[in-house]
């Protein structure tokens, strides 16, 4: 065989290099679109998977709404169950009326009124307007009421007596003793001066009157015509009748004054003290 010259073998060198230089470019060009390949794939995956995710979370958030609604509408349910439930037991239960009055302590009237405690006590309250408290002041002067003091005039119109008591201005009631029962009897209301000067120069100014009443009787009275006398027991309920001629005690009715001795003689085997008080008349 012929010898090969240099520039052959330089030639054929020069072509495996160039062979070579293409097949490492091949594989770098297959292993560049290999990495482009599986980048694209992960970047799929990863894609695929944040949408599976949004999906779930919206899955999620959309059941808790759908909760939370059914929660608030048992809630509802319940308070409107509560809520009639309580109405009906306000209903059924009946209202309770407390009835409470407080009495004023004055009507700003001027008024005087007297009324029967016992046989021989009066009582008598009284009250002066504020119209009529102005009308004293314009009249005698600012300071009446300090200058002045009240008083009670209590007439006995039945025995043609009367007296009078000094009261205070800070009371507007009072107990009267009187000696006479069974009379009629009425109050007058008035002020005298301390000490008399140019504006108030009387002794005595009338402010106002009361009613007229009849003391209670402290006294038995009977009947002269009536010849029998009928007595029944508290405790037992007898009742027993006596004749007016067989009571010694009745034989001057009118001078009959001890009560205790007459129902003494009629219960001779009880004990009296404790059947009636003898202080109070009524009893």
């Amino acid at each position: 065989m012929p010898r090969k010259t240099k520039e052959q073998k330089d030639l054929e060198i020069e072509t495996k290099q160039v062979k070579e230089s293409n097949s490492n470019t091949k594989k770098k060009a297959t292993t560049a679109n290999k990495k482009t390949t599986t980048k694209k794939s992960t970047s799929t995956t990863t894609t695929a998977k944040k949408s599976t995710s949004k999906k779930t979370t919206t899955r999620k958030t959309t059941t808790k709404k759908t909760t939370a609604k059914k929660t608030t509408a048992k809630k509802t349910t319940a308070k409107k169950t509560t809520r009639k439930a309580s109405t009906k037991k306000i209903a059924d239960k009946k209202p309770e009326i407390v009835e409470y009055y407080d009495l004023p302590y004055r009507y700003n009237q001027t008024v005087v009124k007297v009324l029967a405690q016992t046989p021989t006590t009066l009582f008598v309250y009284w009250d002066i307007s504020d119209s009529d408290r102005e009308k004293f002041k314009k009249q005698y002067g600012e300071n009446f009421f300090e200058t002045t003091k009240p008083i009670l005039i209590i007439y006995n119109d039945t025995m043609g007596y009367s007296f009078e008591i000094e009261i205070n201005d800070f009371a507007n009631s009072w107990y009267i003793h009187v000696s006479d029962s069974k009379c009629n009897y009425r109050i007058e209301l008035g002020r005298r001066p301390i000490q008399k000067n140019e504006i108030i120069n009387t002794d005595y100014i009338y402010v106002s009157s009361s009613n007229e009443i009849e003391s209670p009787n402290d006294k038995i009275l009977f009947d002269e015509n009536q010849k029998m006398l009928y007595f029944r027991n508290v405790k037992t309920g007898i009742q027993t009748q006596k004749e007016v001629k067989n009571i010694s005690l009745l034989r001057n009715m009118g001078k009959i004054y001890n009560i205790y001795d007459l129902y003494k003689s009629m219960y001779k085997n009880e004990n009296v003290e404790e059947i009636f008080d003898f202080l109070n008349p009524s009893s």
